[in-house]
């Protein structure tokens, strides 16, 4: 049985859908949750009311659990240290972080104001980094810690939702980054694509469409299995999982063909392309090392010293 007992969560967004069957999972697993969610519409409207938050609250106490209500909006260092110390307060610590919270912004690319495209920034992507970051140098010292980010598979594009598509592509890069530097810590850091019914689901103008995700995929389906990767038992970080349903994958990057040619330019690019964009030869690539070593069969390293790829990070 998977447990969480003696750890404090933090799950953003929690009044509802996703960040809801979180909360309550974590819970029902033994976990004093920080609920955090500041009561606003779908769209990111700036006005919120402390209302969800608190009946989820409700629910958890009500079921024998621990939880206390958060109602501040994610998006800024000062947000993020907030909602760290409310919950450092309630409870004495943080293990687990679920950077659940997020709004939606459909429309053509030129079609929202500029404070729009910066406040959801600030929501989707900005304000789980400064959370990372406020509850990183304490889950550095206790040598423990686990990370969701919640991303979504709008990052792979789907037209017409270009702030959404890139900043959860960017809970992706922030994803794999953090987990290289911090699994020597302790933290493990994951990301999910989930597939589930949920108030951006409501937003497609489509009603069956709507009507498929609410019959087949509950958000507590994606809060049941991705648990696990809350827990001490995983050992697995700087992986990007899809869930929905009760279906769990992962996804990777991958290189397809190449060619190696010094004299390669513009004109010899067409000749050569059907080559490049094969994808039967497929190279799986987890990291900017490995990408980087693929370059060692064409220009070999004979350097005493390693390459250096990046800062210098210790890997677990």
């Amino acid at each position: 049985m998977i447990r969480f007992d003696g750890q404090v969560a933090i799950v953003t967004g929690a009044g509802g859908g996703m960040g809801r069957a979180y909360a309550l999972e974590l819970a029902r697993r033994g976990a004093q949750v920080l609920v955090n969610d500041y009561g606003g519409g779908v769209l990111g409207q700036q006005d919120g009311t402390p209302g969800p938050a608190h009946a989820v609250v409700a629910e958890i106490r009500a079921a024998g659990g621990q939880a206390e209500a958060n109602g501040q909006a994610v998006g800024t260092a000062d947000a993020a240290r907030a909602i760290v110390r409310a919950a450092l307060d309630a409870f004495g610590r943080v293990d687990i972080l679920v950077n659940n919270a997020g709004t939606a912004l459909a429309g053509s690319f030129t079609a929202h104001r500029d404070e729009d495209v910066e406040r959801h920034y600030a929501t989707n992507l900005i304000g789980g980094h400064h959370l990372m970051r406020a509850v990183w140098a304490l889950m550095a010292v206790q040598k423990y810690g686990r990370i969701l980010n919640v991303s979504s598979n709008g990052a792979l594009g789907v037209g017409g939702n270009a702030p959404y598509a890139a900043a959860k592509a960017g809970m992706l890069g922030l994803t794999l980054d953090a987990a290289i530097e911090g699994r020597p810590l302790g933290i493990l850091v994951n990301a999910v694509m989930p597939t589930s019914y949920s108030r951006m689901i409501e937003q497609i103008p489509d009603p069956a469409t709507v009507a498929w995700f609410r019959d087949h995929l509950a958000p507590e389906q994606v809060a049941a299995a991705m648990a696990w990767f809350l827990s001490r038992d995983c050992t697995m970080s700087g992986r990007i999982w899809l869930t929905g349903g009760g279906r769990l994958s992962s996804l990777v990057m991958a290189e397809t063909g190449e060619v190696c040619d010094p004299d390669l330019d513009a004109e010899r690019v067409a000749g050569v392309l059907d080559r490049i964009i094969d994808e039967s030869r497929l190279t799986v690539v987890h990291d900017q090392a490995e990408a980087g070593a693929r370059y060692f069969e064409h220009f070999p390293w004979t350097a005493t010293a390693g390459p250096d790829f990046g800062p210098d990070v210790e890997r677990g």
